[in-house]
């Protein structure tokens, strides 16, 4: 795969999961009691907490967004966000197994999120101006 092709490749994944936050973070934030109704249904509903937790989920999707101008010097950001998605596809998948409802399609989806924000950071995107851009 040629440096174009990568680079337009991560800069794909890391917008995808830049609006995924920031979508999930404005549910949280402006609808919280659809949220909990509707996505994050483990009770008891909480507006403060839902409130907290898309705070970072908003802080989380902008700085993925900024991130896709310029991916190669985002390396660590990318990085640290896969881990904060897979270590939160994780809580869902202890929750599952408590429940015996492992995997829920919630844990499958959070997953498949985590292991695209992997992938980009695992995929060696060049400095610039060794591609021309």
């Amino acid at each position: 795969m040629n440096a174009r092709v990568r680079i337009a490749f991560v800069r794909a994944l890391v917008l995808t999961m830049g609006i995924f936050h920031t979508l999930t973070a404005s549910a949280m934030l402006f609808a919280p009691e659809w949220f909990f109704q509707n996505i994050g249904t483990y009770p008891p509903y909480n507006r403060h907490y839902t409130g907290d937790l898309g705070t970072f989920q908003l802080a989380l999707g902008v700085a993925l967004l900024w991130a896709v101008r310029a991916p190669e010097k985002h390396h660590l950001l990318i990085g640290a966000a896969a881990l904060g998605n897979l270590l939160h596809t994780f809580n869902h998948a202890y929750d599952d197994l408590l429940l015996h409802s492992f995997p829920s399609g919630q844990t499958i989806l959070l997953l498949i999120f985590a292991l695209l924000l992997l992938i980009a950071w695992l995929i060696d995107v060049p400095k610039r101006q060794h591609i021309g851009a």
